[in-house]
């Protein structure tokens, strides 16, 4: 929905800049009205995407609001006869006044706002992925959060040079409506990510693994109100010990929370809680612990000589080097390769 109305809107443009708003009159106007959809369309998919509990709810219409508000206002346009919006777009002196009005200067602050909020949730849902997920690029997003800043960006940019044209700045006045361009270039940035990323989650750069969130809230108070109780909560934790020694489900490198809690047969609420409660950890820490005593065991196995550390590391469940790098050095202190290097060299001597 987002591509779409950013193509129509591209075809608005072209027409404006053509001159031909004079021969299609019907179409003008609708550039006032149609981008008050951005905000709430990047809004409702960054939502979407990262929050696992998402779900479409009556309240989120009232993201449409300003889009409303503007239709209203604009209906009497819209219901103009040929004839009258002929000759109003023929005044460039008049048209050029309204489309540097209050409605066009309000949208512009409104772009920018809906996009911060954007980024806002992406980044207060990363840590709440950490919960559902065990492997950072499924927490990350990297992709999103790219798309998020280049919107941001965009947004900003076109604010500078919307005041810039309706003051006619030197320099920067030329520029519109040429960074429009901008919005074609982060089309084709998406067409390149979506035929680049057979999953739609990019890889996760040493750097950003790095700053995985972890789950800081008080366990004791986050579950306060709940009504699992503590018999419960130990029963459901040796259950779930017991599944992680005989089936080892942490080697799925995309095992989710969903996914331990079916195998358990048990409400995901409640096995978050436990792993939050009891064992002290989020899910993303629990699962990656056992695949780091896993790899601990299996690396010092003779039979893996054939294997290179990072090759151990993936059979162990691990899916990046970024991780498994981030986990072991977090809980080891050490590097991988610092805790091989000093385990045979112990065994040499």
């Amino acid at each position: 929905m987002l591509i779409m109305v950013v193509m129509f809107h591209l075809f608005l443009i072209c027409l404006d800049v053509r001159g031909l708003f004079t021969t299609y009159p019907h179409f003008s106007r609708l550039s006032w009205l149609l981008p008050l959809l951005y905000g709430p369309l990047i809004w409702l998919l960054t939502q979407s995407i990262t929050d696992p509990d998402f779900h479409l709810h009556r309240r989120q219409l009232l993201s449409l609001v300003p889009f409303l508000i503007y239709l209203v206002i604009l209906t009497p346009y819209f219901a103009l006869p040929t004839v009258e919006k002929t000759a109003y777009l023929a005044d460039a002196r008049l048209v050029a006044q309204a489309d540097f009005g209050w409605m066009n200067t309000l949208t512009n602050f409104m772009h920018v706002g809906f996009t911060a909020y954007a980024l806002a949730a992406f980044y207060r849902n990363i840590r709440k992925r950490s919960e559902y997920f065990s492997n950072s690029e499924l927490i990350d997003i990297l992709w999103l959060k790219e798309f998020l800043w280049i919107v941001f960006s965009i947004m900003l940019f076109s604010v500078v040079t919307f005041y810039a044209h309706k003051y006619r700045l030197a320099y920067l006045s030329s520029i519109y409506p040429a960074h429009f361009l901008l919005v074609v270039m982060l089309v084709y940035w998406i067409a390149f990510k979506l035929l680049n990323e057979k999953t739609s989650l990019a890889p996760v750069s040493e750097a950003a693994a790095e700053q995985l969130p972890a789950d800081q809230a008080e366990p004791a108070a986050k579950y306060a109100k709940s009504s699992l109780s503590g018999q419960v909560s130990g029963d459901i934790a040796e259950r779930l010990k017991a599944l992680m020694h005989s089936q080892k489900p942490y080697l799925n490198n995309n095992l989710t929370l969903s996914d331990l809690a079916a195998q358990l047969n048990i409400p995901r609420h409640q096995l978050s809680q436990v792993i939050n409660t009891v064992f002290g950890v989020n899910f993303f820490e629990f699962i990656n612990q056992y695949r780091l005593q896993e790899f601990k065991k299996q690396v010092l196995d003779p039979s893996n000589d054939h294997l290179s550390i990072l090759g151990v590391a993936l059979e162990c469940g691990f899916n990046s080097k970024a991780t498994f790098n981030q986990v072991f050095k977090k809980l080891e202190g050490i590097t991988p390769s610092d805790f091989v290097k000093r385990y045979r060299e112990s065994v040499e001597k």
